[in-house]
């Protein structure tokens, strides 16, 4: 009874709700329960925990102190919603189909740099004749984000994905539907993740995850898959930070005749200025705008 008091540390490497599964420093997994009410347990935490009376069950006490982690803002609520932590690279997965929601994308990429994560965008369904890559992320290509043509379908890409994965804690994110299952199930064969199709009425993806899960890959590292969203909002509290998060707009910022400069009605704006001459796209832009409010209320 004594060794089962003892605490020791794990990695959470599956979390639904208040349940999951924890790998032990022994590499053994272990179903665990979350002691009290105040704490919040995701994919990629390392936590304090001790077995149960029964030594099958996990109880998790504490958790480490996080690196980073990724948040949202609860649609109709107040506080943030924590989806994974201690992430080095995040992936953003666009389609052709379902049609690709931009400002989503500028969403995440902006939480992406703000939590200090490699970024990578991957043009999923490479293998479809709508499918034009060049074109689709031409914006971002031209602001330095590194951007790869991948199918799950016919293997196109896989090797500079599972390239880019090594050695990382890694996430894939985006729409539902833009094929982020059959991406993992290409990654980790193991992993048999159901892979939804796309309504036929709304052209929007199925949720095929309903909890979050992370999986080892073959060649080092790991790759957490969570929900997919139909919308995300960042957890940023100031409106300041917005900027830092959009480096073609931070950059341009740089000749603003304000310190506090927020790009909006301002004069001697340089911002405004580098979207009039295109050196900024007038759509990343008005995706800046769009979060700004948001996150000004």
């Amino acid at each position: 009874m004594a060794d089962r008091a003892v605490t020791e540390t794990g990695l959470v490497v599956a979390a639904h709700s208040r349940r999951g599964k924890l790998k032990t420093l022994s590499g053994k997994q272990l179903p665990y329960l979350i002691q009290g009410r105040r704490l919040q347990v995701v994919c990629g935490d390392t936590v304090d925990w001790t077995l149960d009376d029964q030594g099958t069950l996990a109880i998790v006490t504490g958790i480490v102190p996080r690196t980073n982690a990724l948040e949202r803002q609860p649609l109709g609520r107040s506080g943030s919603e924590t989806l994974a932590a201690n992430l080095s690279l995040m992936i953003i997965v666009c389609a052709c189909k379902p049609e690709p929601d931009w400002f989503l994308v500028d969403r995440y990429l902006c939480t992406g740099e703000l939590m200090g994560c490699r970024l990578l965008l991957a043009g999923n369904k490479a293998d479809l004749a709508e499918h034009d890559h060049a074109t689709m992320l031409n914006d971002y290509q031209r602001i330095g984000y590194t951007c790869l043509s991948v199918s799950a379908q016919t293997n196109q890409g896989m090797d500079s994905l599972r390239t880019a994965l090594q050695n990382q804690t890694g996430i894939l994110v985006g729409q539902s539907g833009v094929g982020k299952s059959s991406l993992i199930n290409r990654l980790v064969p193991e992993a048999d993740i159901t892979v939804g199709a796309i309504s036929a009425s709304t052209h929007e993806g199925i949720h095929t995850t309903t909890a979050s899960a992370m999986h080892d890959l073959p060649d080092g590292g790991q790759l957490i898959d969570t929900p997919g969203v139909r919308d995300f909002i960042p957890a940023i509290p100031q409106a300041q930070s917005v900027q830092a998060g959009f480096p073609d707009i931070h950059t341009a910022a740089d000749q603003c005749r304000f310190s506090n400069c927020l790009h909006l009605r301002e004069p001697d704006c340089s911002v405004k200025l580098a979207v009039q001459n295109g050196t900024v796209s007038p759509r990343r832009y008005e995706s800046y705008k769009r979060l700004l409010h948001t996150v000004t209320g």
